[in-house]
């Protein structure tokens, strides 16, 4: 099957729809279907799968076309709907680069072939987990006192403490155990679990954290710990529907993008 590619020049009919029709489906995802959750009393985390289309089109097209898959989306769905809150340039550039970094670690992974995907995704992960402890620690939500552990003023109960730390290990081995149970089926998901993972921690833990506290005019740490929490979901979420409609369309194979069928 021909490949179908996004260049400046040589812009196929049906790429062009395609990207359009990923940018229509992120704009429905993010305005209508979110879900917004308060932190510290501001609308500050929006639980909804618009970064999924839009990675989706920077694997398949490139990162010039999940960049202006990005920008579109977000400016066309400000102007739909802006949900109560003033336009913020830099949520704009957020969601561009979600769109243009998963094309950057595409054309990285094609020429770097023997990157170690799996060992590279439980790094992330720890790093993920390191940092949330660190900021309950910085924070002085979660301290030790006396020999027990407490979370602001309640002491926690050994169980609840063994709980969290059963549930590391498996988000840690979590990269391995997706890819030895279906990695023979999923060809690619050790690549889409990479892309996912870097492209959440860039824009929505690091970026969009950044620009909600200076959008609201509160601090980093305020915001960062649920932030970090919802990236432990969204992340294998986005990772698991991604790898299902590459599959089911038949639209990806292990970083050769083979354009949707006719």
């Amino acid at each position: 099957m021909e490949k179908q590619k996004f260049k400046k020049g040589r812009i196929s009919t049906r790429s062009l729809a395609t990207v359009s029709l990923l940018c229509a489906i992120s704009i429905i995802l993010a305005r209508v279907f979110g879900i917004v959750v308060p932190i510290a009393g501001f609308p500050a985390l929006k639980l909804n799968f618009a970064f999924l289309p839009l990675i989706i089109a920077g694997m398949l097209y490139g990162p010039t076309a999940g960049m202006l898959c990005g920008l579109v989306s977000d400016l066309l769905g400000y102007m739909i709907n802006p949900q109560g809150g003033a336009f913020f340039p830099g949520f704009t550039l957020s969601t561009a680069l979600c769109g243009m970094i998963p094309g950057l670690l595409e054309k990285m992974m094609e020429r770097f072939r023997k990157i170690p995907l799996k060992l590279l995704n439980s790094l992330f992960i720890f790093l993920l987990s390191g940092a949330f402890l660190t900021v309950l620690i910085v924070s002085g939500t979660l301290h030790i006192s006396s020999g027990q552990i407490y979370y602001g003023q309640h002491a926690l109960h050994w169980s609840i403490v063994a709980l969290g730390g059963l549930i590391f290990i498996a988000y840690l081995l979590m990269p391995y155990l997706i890819s030895r149970k279906f990695k023979n089926k999923y060809q690619m998901i050790d690549k889409v679990y990479f892309v996912v993972t870097i492209t959440y921690l860039i824009v929505a833990v690091l970026l969009n954290t950044f620009f909600l506290s200076y959008y609201f005019g509160k601090g980093f740490l305020v915001f960062l710990p649920v932030r970090i929490l919802s990236a432990y979901i969204m992340i294998p979420l986005n990772t698991v529907l991604i790898v299902l409609i590459f599959k089911t369309l038949k639209i990806y194979d292990g970083g050769k993008q083979r354009g949707l069928q006719e």
